[in-house]
């Protein structure tokens, strides 16, 4: 990638995040598999039910043909965003870290739970030398070995506080947990904040910049500081006010970690948007277009209030009718299209689509 493309691409993602007037919606492109564990040749041995999964399995070496192949994808898509590299998106990596153990399916790898209840979490524990930390920073070491100056290296599905909980203790007993015990669950949200922030930083500590910024993974969007996403999909079990008094302040502290922040969110939680949006550090809120939810056009109403204050992102199965509803229902700044395409050559054709609207 020449340097004149390296720059123009800067200057867009900076007018993005300025919400400066363009012409479209910028976008990048997740290619292949919409279940982001098969997209890598290396893990299909993995990618067996029932099939325990430790560390050591994980040969990173073995993984770094498929970043190569994932790499070339995406220079050639047409995308505005830079592709990043990260460890091993679809292992539950927090999961791990906190004592989970890691099984694979036919199409991802799922964590089980282990924390019997609320006064249970009080002993689970991060430790610098656990075996899943080891393997993180093993990939984001190789990663930016192999980057060469060419592509960041980013973050991956690290979920947020009421998921992480919610996977040590399985959903059930989490809402039980936030009736019975809501101090030690305020404790456990504020401990799970703590420790991805760990994560993060350690990361960021052994990762250069890429163009003076970093990018945000799993999205693909360049920024001009540091950066990180999180996720709150156990929200949806909870009431407006029960998110509020347990999950309001821990989201309140991934927003003060960087400069730019982002939040993740899925139609099942619009109930929580306005309280997010009071959250003045979180940069921009990312929506799911999911798979037997709401179609675009239903969405438009909170797209329109996230853009008051907030950049937006919007993530999912896009095809030329989203696109056509995005452009002409929206204003012209602030929005970041994510589409996940099976090819490289259908992200060409919709790439090609948005740039000739």
């Amino acid at each position: 990638m020449g340097e004149e493309i390296i720059r123009r691409k800067i200057e867009l993602h900076k007018a993005y995040w300025n919400r400066e007037p363009l012409k479209r919606p910028l976008v990048s492109f997740q290619i292949g598999d919409y279940f982001v564990s098969r997209r890598y040749n290396a893990s299909r041995h993995l990618l067996t039910d029932g099939k325990k999964i430790m560390p050591e399995m994980i040969d990173v070496d073995a993984y770094m043909e498929d970043f190569e192949r994932m790499y070339e994808e995406a220079c050639s898509s047409g995308q505005d965003g830079f592709w990043v590299a990260e460890p091993l998106n679809g292992i539950p990596w927090l999961e791990g870290m906190l004592g989970c153990e890691i099984y694979g399916t036919q199409s991802s790898f799922i964590s089980i739970p282990y924390v019997k209840s609320a006064r249970d979490l009080q002993t689970v524990r991060f430790k610098e030398d656990n075996s899943w930390f080891k393997k993180y920073l093993e990939f984001v070491e190789k990663l930016n070995r192999a980057s060469l100056g060419r592509f960041p290296v980013g973050q991956p599905i690290l979920r947020g506080a009421s998921d992480v909980v919610g996977a040590l203790m399985g959903q059930t007993e989490l809402v039980y947990g936030l009736v019975e015990e809501p101090g030690i669950m305020r404790d456990a949200f504020s401990k799970a904040v703590a420790i991805f922030r760990h994560v993060i930083e350690s990361q960021f500590d052994a990762t250069p910049d890429f163009y003076n910024g970093y990018s945000l993974g799993f999205y693909h969007i360049w920024c001009p500081r540091r950066c990180l996403w999180f996720q709150e999909d156990l929200s949806a079990l909870l009431s407006p006010k029960m998110y509020d008094e347990h999950l309001l302040e821990p989201d309140t502290r991934y927003g003060e970690s960087y400069d730019y922040t982002v939040a993740h969110l899925h139609p099942a939680s619009f109930f929580i948007l306005d309280s997010l949006m009071q959250v003045g550090n979180i940069k921009a809120i990312q929506v799911n277009k999911d798979i037997g939810g709401p179609a675009t056009k239903e969405m438009l109403l909170q797209f329109r209030k996230i853009l008051v204050k907030k950049n937006l992102i919007i993530f999912g199965d896009l095809d030329e009718e989203d696109i056509d509803c995005i452009m002409e229902g929206l204003p012209s700044s602030g929005i970041f299209l994510n589409i996940s395409v099976p090819t490289a050559e259908r992200a060409r054709e919709l790439s090609e689509y948005i740039h000739t609207k």
